[in-house]
């Protein structure tokens, strides 16, 4: 599998990732416009500042184009709105502030709906492409693996894994338009005053994530040892009579609990740590209003500054904090979740995979042939053979009788013919075929294997002696209904 994060999710989910940022990108001007509203209803409305010099009357939604310098400049009346006293002015000007506030929450909606969808989607797929890459491990492989680590990763390691893939590339897009598009209209107000906010919004991009450094390390080791414990108690579920015939309960019990003890000092201090940065966060952006109150206040005594515009910059800057503070806590999840993603993929891309599937249809084997071995040795995890180098041919049709001690060189070569068993030195081929590339699909229609420790899945005996036909997909649709 994809080893880096974000290329995994780019590739799976590109064309509807690039439909979610062209809406954000739509909702742009409509956010904008939401910060310039207020302005213009304190200015123009109350204070009475389109009714100077004597008139009655202002125009309301008037909406003129206005073409760039490099497409030849001028501009165009769309529409020549309505004349309106100052009353009329004052709710038309509310009901369009209404109107972009209902715009802006449904961008929103569909925004989060759709990140929330598409995050449901990946999760599936990635559950489902690491059980595939599973199938992918060599026999011996498989049986090295822990159930419980396994099925404890795809279930639940990857569930926030999942849950940030919506937001891997939409979630920073969102964030950094509503937060530029604040801090930009902040500055087209009052340089000072976006001087000022950029300044608290740059310590709180650069000091909050170095503080937070901490937390992922933190995060990594609970990963680790939650695994770890998962891992332990299925092996003593598994080793349960054992354990109570040699009367181990209480040293299994003292394990666990120190294993516990260890979480819980982990998760303890990530939590301190955890606090007192969202401590010092709070803090930092309830400061900035002190400034924006003083500052502003004496510019607007000044009348260096309306206070229309001082309305809008306050109105601008309640907006600014969140999607900052959203993006730090987005940066750290990024973080979590790639060093979460980067751990799964380890464990499940091994360095020797098999081919599951035939391009072409599977053909049939002449009637008569030969199987080979050259050289063939068989190790355990000490580096002991288990089967010396073995180089004979056995003709086909025919019957060969291997005697030989239980758990021995017998065993060890019916696995290998049976290939239940790859990781041997040497070749074995059948009719010319090298046993060992075989995909998974040819090798099971050519070879059948019966061992001593042969596995029952659950369902019927019915299911289980009619296992090796079900070798089709079953349909996703029964009855072939939609």
């Amino acid at each position: 599998m994809e080893s880096n994060l974000f290329r995994y999710v780019w590739q799976k989910s590109r064309g509807e990732q690039i439909v979610v940022l062209l809406i954000i990108l739509a909702s742009i001007p409509f956010y904008w416009a939401s910060f310039d509203v207020p302005k213009r209803i304190v200015n123009d409305a109350i204070q009475g500042g389109a009714f100077k010099d004597g008139k009655t009357s202002a125009t309301l939604l008037d909406f003129t184009l206005s073409l760039p310098g490099f497409l030849g400049g001028g501009s165009y009346k769309v529409f020549d709105g309505f004349q309106v006293n100052q009353f009329g002015l004052l709710i038309g000007l509310s009901c369009y502030f209404l109107l972009l506030v209902l715009i802006n929450g449904g961008f929103k909606y569909v925004i989060n709906l759709r990140k929330g969808v598409l995050g449901e989607r990946m999760l599936r797929r990635m559950r489902y492409d690491l059980f595939s890459q599973l199938l992918r491990f060599r026999p011996e492989d498989i049986r090295a693996v822990k159930p419980a680590e396994v099925s404890s990763m795809i279930k639940d390691e990857v569930e926030p894994i999942g849950g940030f893939v919506g937001d891997a590339f939409i979630q920073p897009v969102f964030l950094l338009s509503q937060a530029l598009t604040a801090l930009v209209f902040i500055m087209a107000q009052s340089i000072w005053l976006g001087a000022i906010a950029l300044m608290i919004v740059l310590v709180q991009a650069v000091v909050i994530p170095i503080l937070r450094r901490e937390q992922l390390r933190l995060g990594r080791e609970r990963q680790i040892e939650s695994r770890k414990l998962a891992g332990r108690i299925g092996e003593i579920v598994d080793a349960g009579p054992t354990i109570q015939g040699h009367g181990a309960t209480s040293y299994v019990q003292s394990d666990i609990a120190g294993r516990l003890g260890t979480l819980f000092d982990i998760r303890y201090a990530l939590y301190k740590r955890k606090f007192a940065v969202k401590f010092l966060n709070n803090l930092l952006a309830q400061i900035t209003p002190f400034f924006f109150y003083a500052i502003g206040g004496f510019f607007a005594l000044q009348g260096r500054l309306d206070i229309g515009q001082l309305v809008a910059v306050i109105a601008a800057y309640r907006d600014l904090p969140p999607p900052i503070k959203e993006l730090i806590d987005w940066d750290q999840q990024r973080n979590d979740v790639t060093i979460k993603y980067e751990q799964v993929i380890q464990q499940f891309n091994a360095d020797e995979t098999v081919v599951l599937d035939e391009v072409d249809p599977v053909v049939r084997l002449p009637d008569e042939g030969e199987i080979r071995l050259d050289h063939v040795q068989l190790l355990d995890n000490r580096g002991q053979p288990v089967l010396a180098p073995l180089s004979l041919t056995i003709p086909r049709p025919g019957v060969l009788a291997a005697i030989g001690p239980n758990g021995g060189a017998r065993d060890a070569l019916g696995r290998i013919l049976g290939r239940q068993s790859l990781s041997y030195s040497g070749r074995v081929l059948i009719d010319r075929l090298n046993l060992a590339k075989l995909s998974v699909e040819r090798a099971s229609h050519l070879i059948g294997h019966a061992g001593y420790d042969g596995e029952i899945i659950a369902g019927t005996l019915r299911d289980n002696i009619l296992l090796p036909l079900r070798r089709r997909r079953p349909s996703a649709r029964p009855d072939g209904k939609l």
